[in-house]
Formats: structure tokens, sequence, C-alpha cells
């Protein structure tokens, strides 16, 4: 091959190149970092950590501006198997939905890692490298999810998400509350996960094919009934992921976990993924009006949820868990009017002000002494006037203070689309507008708290703060400029996926816009009355026994661990009667067979041969111990293994 023909091969070949190489940094830092069995020196290991959280960002924004811009639509594949008819694909693809997705993934991500580095600074080296490895791992595993163009990729990603969620919320092991926190997400977002899964099985039996474009038309020529099943499990596990009702409590219980993964949570495509995969498959769900319907109800019922516990809640962290609830509820919204265009608009957006809020609140936190209650925020305005005043720039954006914020334009997106709906719409319209006052009344509550004055000289919150380091600064000042200014995306964001903003009529457009103004002055009057505060408060504690949680205990949990102890018949503990016959049964036979020919000594020379085979057997079985952290590490290499197989199968 001559000099000019290899060199068109790369120029031809090498965006292909470039998309299969996003995830790949992620993936490798956590390959180095966590199952690497050398030492590295620490500026070593923050320099992979970060470097797996930025060059993402790096691969892909040519690749996202090709596809936006020019309308390049790359499908790389990966590995292709063919079983019997059917045939399995695997590949990413970069479309306008992926692209700009992707693109609020890898950004909010690269931010993310950088402010990670300032707060795990003080960390011991193991702690160190594994908090930074699992970060990487979360992120390639959204990315794997969002560039998928197959549903094998696509579930892959989605479980790593889940189960580095678990990793991450759980990963302070000393503390039972965080454990238990990371177990909860981990489980309830299971059904989600069985859900979504069936769902694919589906579409795979119709389509006969893992590619999604196949998947689509599938679903969109399946018989009526099965085409409902589909789109049903595909809102359940929506709904589990995204943390709807009734999955919502696993969210605000989370935030026990370290707030760079409450950001990473929160503003990527964790807790958002839900409504991605619901935007996705919006075609599917489109042809079936009442799972349409009954994703819009359930989107602003969950909106009016969360806004609602937000506001009684005196813990800022939990306070964002349940605007995230509430936010995402607004997606489903738009999803279920038929917008699924204006939804993505909301994500980014929501995407850039939640990151922003995570970050901003943790320095607030580290100032008060590792506290998030909301009264521990006084003082804030002059102790930490960069994360307080970047934090109010994310408020704004979340109360969708009018002309001021981005949160405006993307909610205006979402309500606009809701009043046009054909069905209900002004029903739907009235409801997100009540959530928009609750949400600014909610989100303006830390600003006002944060504006109070310093606490008394002498007392411990009121000591010096501990400084902090660009890497903390950047990414709260470039975050809160987006936050501010990305309003102008949302025209162009709906453009690029096919749709136009959908404006109101005058007088409920004026309502929409005097909504959040008329938040601002009900969390003043919160403010100014602690009496009422206080009884939200009180209301709050005293219907908590009867939660979902509550009710999923006494319904479930409760009659399940009855029905154990009583077929097991030996109180707590549990056995397997049934699992202890094949293993009583090959004990008999090698006591028949076996024993007697003990003596012989051709026997016992075979054996001498075979012995080396039960040692080398019960190492490999150790491998398969059922820990999840070598599950992870085999999961990951294997997925490192097929992008690399991909690259070189491109470039053969």
């Amino acid at each position: 091959m001559t000099d000019a023909s290899w060199w068109d091969l790369v120029l031809s070949r090498s965006p292909a190149v470039l998309l299969l190489l996003v995830p790949l940094p992620a993936l490798g830092a956590f390959v180095l970092l966590g199952l690497g069995p050398t030492r590295l020196p620490r500026p070593l290991v923050r320099l992979i950590g970060l470097a797996g959280g930025v060059l993402p960002l790096v691969f892909l924004a040519p690749l996202a501006f090709a596809t936006l811009a020019e309308g390049w639509r790359p499908l790389v594949p990966i590995f292709t198997l063919e079983v019997g008819p059917s045939l399995v694909d695997l590949a990413l693809r970069l479309d306008p939905l992926s692209a700009i997705v992707a693109l609020v993934v890898s950004s909010v991500g690269a931010a993310v890692l950088s402010y990670s580095l300032d707060y795990v600074a003080k960390a011991g080296m193991a702690e160190l490298r594994r908090f930074l490895a699992l970060m990487n791992l979360f992120l390639a595993a959204m990315l794997a999810m969002v560039l998928a163009g197959d549903s094998i990729t696509l579930f892959l990603g989605w479980e790593m998400m889940g189960l580095c969620s678990f990793f991450l919320i759980a990963s302070r092991v000393t503390s039972q509350r965080a454990v238990a926190a990371g177990r909860k997400a981990f489980l309830m977002t299971r059904v989600a996960d069985a859900a979504l899964l069936a769902a694919l099985l589906l579409l795979f039996l119709e389509a006969g094919s893992v590619r999604l474009d196949r998947l689509m038309q599938a679903g969109l020529a399946a018989p009526e009934t099965r085409r409902m099943v589909i789109a049903s499990l595909l809102l359940v596990g929506a709904a589990g992921k995204s943390a709807q009702f009734p999955f919502h409590s696993w969210l605000p219980a989370a935030m026990t976990g370290p707030t760079p993964v409450s950001a990473l949570l929160h503003s990527a495509t964790m807790v958002a993924s839900g409504a991605f995969l619901l935007a996705l498959f919006a075609p599917v769900l489109v042809a079936v009006p009442p799972v349409l319907w009954a994703t819009a109800l359930l989107g602003i019922g969950t909106s009016l949820l969360g806004a609602i516990q937000a506001i009684a809640e005196s813990d800022v962290k939990r306070l964002l868990a349940w605007s995230s609830v509430s936010q995402i509820g607004f997606m489903l919204l738009a999803i279920g009017v038929g917008a699924p265009e204006a939804a993505v608009a909301h994500f980014v957006i929501h995407a850039l002000f939640k990151s922003l809020l995570f970050l901003a609140a943790g320095d607030m936190a580290r100032a008060a002494g590792g506290s998030t209650a909301i009264a521990s925020l006084a003082g804030m305005r002059w102790r930490r006037p960069l994360a307080f005043f970047t934090f109010a720039a994310g408020a704004a954006s979340l109360a969708g203070l009018p002309l001021l914020s981005a949160g405006f334009w993307s909610k205006e997106a979402v309500m606009g689309a809701t009043f046009n709906a054909p069905h209900a719409g002004e029903l739907f319209w009235l409801a997100g507008l009540v959530s928009a006052l609750l949400t600014a009344a909610y989100a303006i509550r830390p600003v006002l708290a944060g504006l109070r004055p310093l606490p008394a000289v002498g007392s411990t919150s009121a000591s010096a703060p501990p400084a902090v380091g660009p890497l903390t600064e950047v990414p709260l000042v470039l975050l809160a400029g987006l936050s501010l200014a990305a309003g102008l995306l949302v025209s162009p964001i709906m453009r690029a996926l096919g749709a136009e903003v959908a404006h109101l009529p005058p007088l409920p457009h004026v309502l929409t816009v005097a909504a959040p103004l008329a938040g601002f002055a009900l969390a003043v009057l919160l403010l100014s009355r602690p009496r009422v505060a206080q009884g939200l408060v009180a209301f709050r504690k005293r219907t908590r026994r009867h939660s979902v949680d509550a009710l999923l205990v006494v319904a479930i949990a409760r009659p399940f661990g009855r029905l154990v102890r009583r077929l097991s018949r030996h109180g707590a503990a549990v056995e397997d009667p049934v699992g202890r016959i094949v293993p009583g049964v090959l004990a008999a036979l090698r006591d028949a067979f076996t024993v007697p020919l003990s003596g012989d000594p051709i026997d016992r020379g075979v054996m001498a041969l075979v012995a080396p085979v039960a040692p080398a057997a019960q190492a490999a079985s150790r491998r398969h111990d059922g820990q999840l952290r070598h599950q992870t590490g085999a999961l990951a290499l294997g997925l490192l293994l097929l992008m690399a197989a991909g690259v070189l199968a491109v470039w053969a």
C-alpha cells in the first residue's frame, strides 16, 4: 500500500475510529486504576482519573459538530454474529439525539471529574484509586448507553450504570446508612432493568435483529396488543430508572453518597436515562396513545409529588434530589404530550444547572463542616462567595426565573407543548403551572438561607472554611455561565431534532412567566414565617408511615419473609433442601464406586495424573465468587476487548 492510499484510508475511516474511542478513555482509566496491579504515584493516579473524564469530550466534540451541522450519521460496527435467522450486530451510532445527549454527558463528566480531584484530595491512595476508577466506569457506561446502536450495548450500559451507582452510593462502607441506600437503589432499579430487558427481547423477537433502527420498525409493525405490552414495559423501565412514582424513594436516600457522585448521578444519564429511553423509543410510544397518555399523567403527578416533598425538606442535597424527581417528571410530561424534542431540550438545561447546584452545594457543605442542612448555609454569601453566587445562578435556572436563566426557556418549551396537546392539554398545563410555582419556592430557599447573617463568632460553623483550588472553581464558573446563557440553545436543539418551540397564547404565557415570581414570594413567606415551614416538616413526618416504602414493606417484604421462614423451618436460617439432593446423590455414587477401588495401583496412577486439575478448578472458581467488584471488572475488560476488536475490524 502506497503512502497516499494509506493516508486516504486514515481520512476515510478515522471519524468512525474516533467514535469507538469516545468511551475508551474512561474505560481505560477504570482498568488502570481499578484493576491495575501495579503501584502508581499519587500525581499519576490523579492525572489518569482526570484524563479519563476529559478525553471523551475531546474525541466527541468534532464528531458531534459534524453530525449536528453537516448531517453526518455514522454507524460503526463492533461485532457481528449470525444465529440462525437472527443477526446479532453490535454497533455505535451518532445521530442528532445521541450527539446532543453524549455532548451533555461528556461535558458534565469532565466538570465533575475535575471537581472530584479537589473533593478527594485528602483521601488515602486505595480510596482515591477506587473512587476515580468507579467514576470513570460510570461515565463510560453512560456514554456506551447513549451511543449504542443496538439493544445489547444499550442494555449493557444501562446495567453498568446501575451497578456503578450502587458502588458509589455505598462507597462509604463504614456507614450503614450509605450501604443501605446503595442497596435500596440497586434493588429498586432492578425492576426497571427487568422491564426494559423484557421489552427489548420482545422487540428482538419481532425484528430478528438487535439494531435499534430495526427494533423501532418492528415495534411499529407489531400487532396492537404486543405493541402496547412493549410500550408499557418501556414506561415501567423508564419510571424505575428515573425515580418516578412509585419508584421515587430510592433517589433521596441515595444522597448519602459523596457530592460528585450525586452530581453525576442526577445531571448525566443515570437518573435521566429513563427520559432518554422514552425519547429514543418515542415513535413506538406515539403509536400507543393510552401508554402515551399514561406517560404524561405519570410525569405531571411525579413532578407535583417531588415539588411538594422538596418544599418540606430541610437538607439541601435531599431537596435537590426531590427536584430531580420533579424535573424528570416534566420531561416525561413533554414526551407524553408528543413533544420528546422539548423533553430533550429540558434534559440538556437540567443537566447543566443540576450539576452546578450539587457541586456548589458540596463546596458550601465543606465550608460548613460537612453539614448539608439548609440552616447551615447561613452566611455563605460572605464565607464562600463563589460557591454561593454560582449556586444562586443554578437555583435561578431551576426556578425558571424569566429571561434571566436557561431553565425559563426549556420550561417554556415544555409548557407550550403541553398546553397545545390535543387531549387534556390545558389540565396538564395547569398542573405544570402549580409545579413550576412550587419549584421556584423550594429552589430559592437555600439562597435566602445563605443571605442570613453570619453565625456567632467562635461557633464551630463560623470557623475559617478550607481553601479550594481551580479544579473546583473553574467547573463552577463554567457551569454557572451555561446555566444562565444556555437558554439560547433550546430552539436550536429542538430544530436539530426536527421540531419547533410551541408558543403559548397571551394569558397562559403571562401566567407561566408569573409562576416563578409567585414561587419566589412563597419562599420569602416561608422564611419569614418559621411556623409554616415547621408545620410542613411535621406534616411530612406524620405521613411518612403511609409512604410507598412503608406500603411495600407491609404488602411484599414482610409476607415474603414469613413465607421463606415457614418453608425453611429453621427460623431465620434459609436452607435449600431441594438443592442438597444432587450433591447427596453424587457423594453416594462416589462412596459406592471409588472407595472399593482406592487400593488399585492403576487407579492411583490415574488419580495422580489428574490431581493438579482440582487445585486449578478451585483457583478458577475463586474468580466466580459472586462478588460484584470481580464481575464488574470482568465485564469492563470484556467491553474493552470488544471495543478494541471493533477498532481493529474498522482498520482491517
